[in-house]
């Protein structure tokens, strides 16, 4: 077989001098240094493109209202060109940093659940303008040591209430068990509650190292108010 013959369909090239055409080889451009500086400027030049068009995309989300009418837009006197520069000489970065995070609060908003948190109870309050009273009181402690909670007075009202003042009774187990109401404090014992307003007491409930485990029931009231009450529940473990 001599130099210039073929070898399965392909011409081998060989000049006089006995070295072969490297750009004959059908994989020459694997080793072209030019070639392969116009495929990386193409596929830079594709990905700047898809960029620019993301982020129009992202401008006209933030542009329109869910209803599809245009936003009102607060026109402002335009940057100047070192305001509009940052550190590394890039420019109108900050309308697109805008944008941004425009669009990215809507789809958490979007996507937030618009129903009540379904962790725990409902927190114990009582509305002393409209008499009505929601969750119950509960609180948890070992023997011997105390017990705490808070409950929340509203006052929805165009009018000052005055001092609003709470007591709760003995609390029972099932077993007959009695924490005597001497052994609960209720904190501020008189709360201002003036209009359009809200306050919080406090309830602590100091149990004595021989109080038997269980779980404790009782009522808080309020002074003046017989339609206003709640429940309470205090369990209390044995002491640690």
């Amino acid at each position: 077989m001599t130099g210039g013959g073929r070898v399965g369909g392909y011409d081998g090239g060989i000049h006089g001098d006995g070295h072969a055409d490297i750009h004959d080889v059908p994989w020459a451009s694997i080793f072209d240094p030019a070639a392969n500086v116009r495929a990386l400027t193409a596929v830079q030049a594709e990905g700047f493109q898809a960029a620019s068009e993301l982020v129009d995309r992202f401008v006209r989300m933030v542009a329109t209202r869910p209803d599809g009418t245009a936003r009102t837009v607060r026109r402002t006197a335009p940057l100047s060109t070192e305001q509009r520069a940052d550190l590394l000489g890039a420019t109108d970065v900050e309308p697109l940093i805008r944008s941004w995070w425009a669009m990215v609060g809507q789809f958490l908003m979007g996507g937030a659940s618009q129903t009540p948190a379904q962790h725990g109870a409902i927190s114990p309050s009582l509305d002393v303008a409209g008499s009505a009273a929601a969750g119950r009181l509960e609180s948890e402690a070992d023997a011997g040591g105390t017990a705490t909670a808070e409950v929340w007075l509203h006052n929805a009202a165009e009018h000052d209430l005055g001092r609003i003042r709470l007591r709760c009774s003995p609390l029972m187990a099932d077993d007959g068990s009695i924490i005597e109401s001497t052994a609960i404090r209720l904190h501020p014992k008189a709360v201002p509650v003036p209009a359009r307003s809200s306050r919080g007491v406090g309830f602590t409930v100091k149990l004595g190292k021989k109080t038997r485990p269980g779980v404790y029931r009782g009522t808080v009231l309020v002074e003046g108010r017989p339609q206003l009450w709640l429940p309470v529940a205090l369990t209390v473990r044995p002491p640690s």
